[in-house]
């Protein structure tokens, strides 16, 4: 899957809670897990911070925010 762009809603903690792709809205029930890569800063990439979230209608979704650009984009679903 090629990433996409992504609009997250994200809490208190920086949490994502909600995001809007491809014209639809999800809620997400749990994040089940985060972590942050450092790019190859020889290439000119940053720091990048994940989500692998669960929404309230069962999928799997991995978010990234890229930090250098401030962007979110979706990297992958499991339906």
């Amino acid at each position: 899957m090629k990433s996409s762009s992504v609009q997250v809603t994200l809490n208190s903690k920086n949490m994502p809670t909600a995001f809007k792709w491809l014209e639809r809205v999800y809620r997400v029930k749990e994040v089940q897990e985060c972590w942050r890569l450092m790019g190859a800063w020889w290439d000119g990439e940053g720091e990048q911070t994940y989500f692998r979230v669960q929404t309230d209608k069962g999928g799997i979704y991995e978010l990234c925010f890229d930090h250098d650009k401030s962007a979110w984009t979706m990297v992958l679903v499991q339906d």
